[in-house]
């Protein structure tokens, strides 16, 4: 009883619509008691928008991801790492800041299996928060994410795919940009080297352009 009351309190202080970072690696829980490490690098682009004017940010990352089986169904997630945020015009000029201290925490709910557990319908939500900074000042990015994917796995292939919601938050000293498009498609693969080792490629579009790779290990 105690998990599920500790479950129910993490979920709820995840925002309601939930950013802009990988779902896969790995795209199904690790079970209950399991644990997965990943390593992922990412490239990605953005329309954001301030005042009714648009312009593209840029930005690199490198995160490494710790999933946790709190229930069988439900996983808990952290990610530590360090991003940059480029090209975004600020002041006439474009901004470009330096890698910094990413963060961030979500979850991975189970809402559907078949019996052989080979095709999941799955809840994945993050937020994660970095600063950049360059010789103008100082960026803070939030991101929300929620996405709803659906995995098939095929031997030691997991492909997936799904729609996604998310929010970016761009605050400088007196300017704040806010994402363009709000709604995306994702799809990506799992491929597991053996039951332990597996490797992750996923791109995003629409709500943004963006390529994710990863490798890492499921205890």
């Amino acid at each position: 009883m105690k998990r599920y009351i500790i479950s129910l309190l993490f979920l709820i202080s995840l925002p309601a619509a939930a950013g802009a970072g990988q779902v896969g690696g790995l795209s199904t829980n690790v079970g209950e008691g399991g644990l997965s490490l990943s390593a992922n690098l990412s490239y990605l682009s953005k329309d954001m928008e301030r005042n009714g004017l648009k312009d593209e940010m840029t930005s690199r990352q490198l995160v490494l991801k710790g999933s946790y089986g709190l229930l069988s169904n439900l996983d808990i997630n952290v990610k530590l790492g360090f991003a940059d945020l480029a090209d975004l015009e600020v002041d006439d000029t474009d901004f470009e800041g330096r890698l910094d201290a990413l963060y961030g925490v979500g979850f991975k709910f189970k809402m559907f299996q078949d019996p052989d557990n080979k095709v999941n319908a799955l809840i994945d939500g993050e937020v994660t928060r970095f600063s950049s900074e360059d010789k103008g000042g100082n960026a803070d990015v939030l991101d929300y994410q929620l996405a709803f994917l659906v995995s098939n796995k095929a031997g030691n292939i997991i492909p997936y795919g799904g729609l996604k919601f998310s929010e970016t938050e761009i605050d400088f000293d007196n300017t704040k940009y806010t994402a363009d498009t709000n709604v995306g498609i994702l799809a990506g693969v799992d491929y597991f080297v053996n039951p332990n080792v597996f490797f992750n490629g996923e791109i995003n579009i629409f709500d943004q352009d963006a390529l994710y790779l990863g490798v890492g290990y499921k205890f």
